[in-house]
């Protein structure tokens, strides 16, 4: 994933801390990968529970002290509350399963903060986006499908109102970073 980002991996977790707020304690993050956030969260005495469907990365954090969970999302069906769901760099592969993705997040959290690439090395016709579509699969095979920023921006825009938040854009790199707030606060009953 550095080369990918040509050596600016970690700024995308930099970014992701720079918005978290001391009210922020509970943190849930769904396809973790590394462990970045999570040793964030130990050092600032926040709660922070890890959900992904790679044995290796669960296994990792879980070694580290880290409350990892080994879930394919796509089977959850609810979430223990958050005050914050970060999800950074894996949007893209659930593209045909949003709708499920949106309903699972919303529910849990009333704060998003959600981190995507924007600017794509693996979108290229040679070779190095061969690579790169190839380092970053998860279910089948090569992955050929990324956001844009417009591609992004137009499916935020539609599940506005049906998911009841309020986004805001906080920066524009590789990734696009941004903070989704729902529009009225609810109670959560938890798992």
């Amino acid at each position: 994933m550095n080369f990918l980002y040509l050596g600016r991996y970690r700024q995308r977790f930099q970014d992701i801390k720079d918005v978290m707020t001391p009210e922020d304690r509970q943190i849930i993050e769904l396809c973790f990968g590394d462990i970045y956030i999570a040793e964030y969260c130990k050092k600032s005495l926040r709660q922070w529970t890890g959900y992904d469907i790679n044995d290796v990365f669960v296994n990792y954090a879980l070694e580290r002290g880290h409350n990892a969970v080994n879930a394919d999302v796509l089977s959850l069906k609810k979430l223990p509350y958050a005050d914050v769901l970060i999800f950074a760099g894996s949007l893209y592969h659930f593209n045909k399963n949003l709708h499920h993705l949106w309903q699972l997040m919303t529910s849990c959290a009333t704060k998003i903060i959600l981190s995507e690439p924007i600017k794509n090395i693996t979108s290229a016709k040679n070779f190095i986006g061969k690579i790169g579509a190839r380092a970053s699969a998860v279910r089948n095979g090569d992955e050929a499908f990324r956001f844009e920023r417009d591609s992004l921006i137009q499916m935020l825009d539609c599940f506005q109102e049906t998911y009841n938040f309020t986004y805001e854009i906080i920066s524009e790199k590789k990734d696009i970073l941004i903070v989704i707030n729902e529009r009225h606060q609810h109670r959560h009953s938890g798992l």
